[in-house]
């Protein structure tokens, strides 16, 4: 077989020097190896399983199942395969799948304290928080200098608004990983949860130091000192916080009693007799899904969009959209000429400051009487001099004087701005705005 230096290497080799690669973050060059090796023998168990890996992480999950499937069906008892099949199948949100696997896979190696870990993630997603804290509390004292296992258990005491708690685990993450910029950033945001504003500002320096492209760091800097503030979230904010935030994203909302769909939803039974009876609907920020049972039963059409390909992915897996695309959703709607009856938002412009642009957008997606509905934090008039401003904890609020007035600008008639709240932070319910317009007949 050829390698990568242009020599030849016998399988084992072959795998080696993949593997190797593989370690050092260069997925591509050990993709292809793993590829050379499977072209000469079909059913190599290792490759077909450190293939699966790299393709899981190189975001095709449906080919990393198929892949780790092979490998087990020629190795049953492989743990390591178990356990990365476990992995697919909770980025999935499949997780009775993936609880089977690890538990399998810890039946075969009791020690493992990895797979364990990842056992406590399936139980964070279920919204078993004290199940999930007793397993990384295992995990802990089975191998205290388990970096992520202090993260993990961190973030499910973040959860659980257990503030102090969760700074505590963060900082021991931290210690055990001085040249994690994530860590830094995760210590940040705990720190900031507490109400400890300045100091979560130190940490989100302390990640910049260490990777000075960190989109979330930068924002959320932004956000605790109110210097260099950017009119909206960037691209790379959201796509990267909404990657990251998508496999347990569902429970995190149930504890916080979310109910932005549930919103979103009233208002459209609010004005459903002036709007035809079967509608084009465009879910602008889709994340998940939630919204989709609640729109499928008046759409014909039902088109999602969202900037995280992992919430699409999820949203997918949820089904009830005609049509789910990965796109910037002001962009989306600009490419989108009069092709929506309804345009709906839940949550989604919470990162938006400036709404000009998204106002333009939507109106020239409608067709003339159609309808936008959307959701946002609330602002009183003192706090904000731009009609929006960027809070600590990284959201946009916007005042009522601002809304009213930035959709009259786009030709929206028949505004209402309801206050509501949609979700807690820090088990307080967060003041906001249901906003519902109609686009005028002669737009």
């Amino acid at each position: 077989m050829e390698g990568g230096a242009n020599t030849t290497m016998s399988l084992a080799e072959a795998l080696a020097f993949a593997v190797e690669r593989h370690r050092q973050g260069r997925f591509e060059e050990a993709a292809h190896v793993y590829r050379q090796i499977l072209a000469v023998v079909p059913d190599h168990a290792d490759a077909l399983h450190f293939l699966g890996v790299a393709e899981h992480q190189g975001g095709d999950r449906t080919r990393a199942l198929e892949l780790l499937n092979r490998a087990l069906a020629l190795e049953p008892d492989h743990a390591d395969a178990l356990s990365n099949r476990g992995n697919v199948y909770r980025s999935l949100q499949r997780l009775d799948e993936a609880e089977a696997d690890y538990r399998r896979a810890l039946a075969l190696r009791p020690d493992d304290a990895t797979t364990l870990s990842n056992l406590g993630t399936v139980l964070r997603a279920r919204g078993d928080w004290e199940g999930a804290v007793a397993i990384f509390r295992e995990v802990i004292a089975r191998k205290p200098e388990h970096a992520t296992a202090w993260q993990n258990l961190a973030s499910v005491l973040e959860g659980m608004d257990r503030a102090a708690e969760a700074v505590e685990a963060y900082r021991e993450a931290a210690r055990l990983s001085p040249e994690s910029a994530a860590m830094c950033r995760n210590l940040g945001i705990a720190l900031y949860m507490a109400g400890r504003i300045e100091e979560a500002a130190e940490m989100y320096r302390r990640c910049l130091a260490l990777a000075p492209d960190d989109a979330r760091a930068r924002h959320l800097l932004a956000a605790c000192t109110g210097k260099d503030t950017p009119p909206r979230a960037s691209d790379e904010y959201v796509r990267t916080e909404f990657d990251h935030l998508a496999a347990d994203f569902d429970a995190k909302l149930a504890s916080l009693e979310y109910r932005g769909p549930a919103l979103v939803a009233e208002a459209v039974d609010e004005i459903a007799a002036t709007l035809p009876p079967r509608l084009a609907v465009l879910d602008a920020g889709c994340g998940t899904g939630l919204c989709a049972p609640l729109l499928r039963p008046r759409a014909t059409r039902l088109v999602g969009v969202d900037l995280s390909p992992a919430m699409v992915a999820l949203a997918r897996e949820r089904g009830g959209y005609d049509e789910l695309v990965v796109a910037e959703l002001t962009a989306f709607l600009r490419q989108h000429e009069r092709s929506y009856d309804l345009v709906v938002s839940a949550d989604t412009l919470v990162y938006f400051g400036d709404l000009a642009e998204f106002a333009a957008a939507s109106a020239g997606a409608l067709r003339p009487g159609g309808a936008l509905i959307f959701t946002l934090e609330r602002a009183e008039p003192g706090e904000a001099e731009a009609g929006y401003r960027l809070n600590p904890h990284g959201r946009y609020s916007h005042t009522r004087d601002y809304v009213a007035r930035v959709l009259a600008g786009a030709g929206f008639v028949d505004t209402a701005i309801r206050e509501i709240s949609s979700r807690k932070e820090v088990e307080k319910w967060v003041p906001g705005h249901l906003v519902r317009a109609r686009l005028g007949r002669g737009c």
